[in-house]
């Protein structure tokens, strides 16, 4: 079974920081072990990252655009917001080290997953080349 994941925008920094972990989370999506989601939310905000070597290596994590939901009525909520909203509507598993969207999505969405960073790299390390 693929394991859809949904990476807030802080963990696609770590995924590039950590040496190898970027080839290795490709691996595994052409492998059809996961499958990353990706919002124009998160697209948006990688792009306004000043730093060019930085920006050009997030956006080479691989991941399948999909629209972000939006809520039905009311005022247009924050981008975390936004970004947990699509991940408990379209996701499995929200990574993130964003303790207050943690606490948000607990009290909102129990059923969507949160892993940290360091959750997410054991997953990873777990599978089958």
């Amino acid at each position: 079974m693929t394991q859809r994941l949904m990476l807030d925008t802080n963990i696609y920094d770590l995924v590039v920081a950590r040496a190898g972990f970027a080839a290795r989370l490709d691996r595994a999506v052409r492998a059809g072990h996961v499958e990353i989601l990706r919002t124009p939310v998160q697209e948006d905000e990688i792009a306004r990252i000043p730093d060019a070597i930085k920006r050009t290596a997030m956006r080479k994590v691989p991941g399948r655009k999909i629209p972000a939901v939006l809520p039905a009525s009311g005022p247009l909520p924050s981008e975390d917001v936004l970004i947990a909203m699509t991940a408990a509507a379209e996701a499995d598993v929200l990574v993130t080290e964003d303790r207050e969207l943690r606490e948000h999505i607990e009290a909102t969405s129990p059923r969507l997953e949160i892993w940290p960073f360091d959750r997410l790299v054991r997953f990873i390390d777990s599978l089958p080349e």
